[in-house]
């Protein structure tokens, strides 16, 4: 089973991060694996994230989490979805949004987790 740290980011206040994560907390399969955490992107603080550890089996319970939460009256609210795998340097960036279908970010992210 591949393993990864997903980073998630709203464009929105501090308070939609805290409304997502406690959202996440909610799936059983996700609620030790979900915090608040304070993000840097080439060195510089980039603001908070939402950060979950996942594996390839836990992943489409974040996914579907995340649209849900985004289907709950967020409107156009785009969310940005970083993963990166355990011991690889790659990183998979989706953008996400209430158009976006969970099932192709699904099918992105399990692939870039089940890479070799």
């Amino acid at each position: 089973m591949t393993a990864g740290i997903a980073a998630i980011t709203v464009a929105g206040s501090d308070d939609e991060l805290r409304q997502l994560a406690s959202w996440l907390r909610s799936e059983d399969e996700l609620r030790d694996r979900v915090r608040l955490a304070e993000r840097a992107v080439s060195g510089d603080a980039a603001g908070d994230a939402v950060v979950v550890m996942v594996s390839s089996r836990s992943v489409g319970t974040l996914c579907r989490s995340l649209f849900g939460w985004l289907r709950k009256g967020r409107g156009d609210e785009r969310v940005r979805l970083k993963l990166k795998r355990s011991g690889a340097v790659e990183e998979l960036d989706v953008d996400c949004g209430s158009g976006s279908d969970v099932d192709t970010v699904l099918a992105s992210v399990r692939g870039f987790l089940d890479q070799d």
